[in-house]
């Protein structure tokens, strides 16, 4: 938190409220939110307005953050914590919008020692240690189509929790008092089995493919989508536990009943 968020918190203004008519426009944007009760709404709205009161939310390369994609990303960030605690995104310095896809330099150091290094272009990313979440407003745009099942917006959040005790690996903080000790005992166990065997299907799918697979053939692609629905998750979801659990998060909250289907302990 900020000194300016401090200096409020201890002369307690309060923030500033999210205008109704915003507020109803962004839930009618988010089906996915059709499931609350009126009491989880609320209470979604008040962390929103603290969410937005404390951390800075900006755009970069020249676009313009307007309330209404200021007040629609914190609605979902806030839906990660709606029965946990804001503090999870105590580590968080802010949130930075681009307009579309930006590019980030990666890292790879192979078994043999060598670095490999190479540019990708992201639609969101996640920055260890006290960094921002960085999302493409292209990106969180389309996943509010009708029957999205994808959310770059939960899974970046997702991540910025996962760091809460240092590099993302599937295993986020437990909050004394909100999470259930024996189910947190139990959950390195149930993840690391799900995650194993979402690998092994993954694989079984890719053997399904041509031998001369190409992403850029339309019958290919076609081919590999269709095998992809057959899966509960994203097949991204292999790339590593950190992904298998950013990927989940977004199933629990946009599309539950395959995350629930395909694994009920994780769910």
């Amino acid at each position: 938190m900020g000194w300016l968020s401090r200096l409020r918190a201890a002369f307690g203004r309060a923030p500033a409220e999210i205008p109704l008519p915003l507020w109803q426009a962004t839930l009618a944007r988010l089906p996915f939110l059709d499931r609350l009760d009126e009491t989880d709404t609320h209470r979604l709205k008040s962390l929103c307005e603290q969410l937005l009161d404390r951390k800075p939310l900006s755009g970069a390369r020249g676009f313009e953050v307007s309330d209404e994609i200021a007040v629609l990303v914190a609605a979902q960030a806030c839906l990660l914590v709606l029965k946990l605690d804001l503090a999870l995104y105590d580590d968080m310095s802010a949130i930075i919008v681009f307009p579309d896809a930006f590019g980030v330099k990666q890292q790879h150091v192979d078994e043999a020692g060598v670095v490999h290094e190479w540019d990708e272009e992201l639609a969101g990313e996640a920055v260890e240690q006290g960094g921002a979440v960085v999302l493409s407003w292209q990106d969180v745009a389309l996943q509010h189509e009708p029957g999205a099942t994808h959310n770059i917006v939960i899974h970046e959040f997702a991540h910025k929790i996962d760091m809460g005790r240092g590099a993302a690996n599937g295993c986020p903080p437990c909050l004394r008092g909100l999470h259930d000790p024996t189910l947190l005992n139990d959950w390195p166990a149930v993840f690391n089995a799900a995650y194993d065997d979402f690998c092994a299907r993954v694989d079984r799918m890719e053997a399904r493919l041509p031998a001369d697979f190409d992403p850029d053939r339309d019958d290919h692609a076609d081919l590999y989508d269709a095998l992809a629905a057959e899966l509960p998750l994203d097949p991204y979801a292999s790339r590593d536990p950190a992904e298998f659990f950013a990927v989940a998060s977004e199933a629990f909250f946009v599309d539950p009943q395959s995350l629930a289907g395909g694994y009920p302990q994780v769910y």
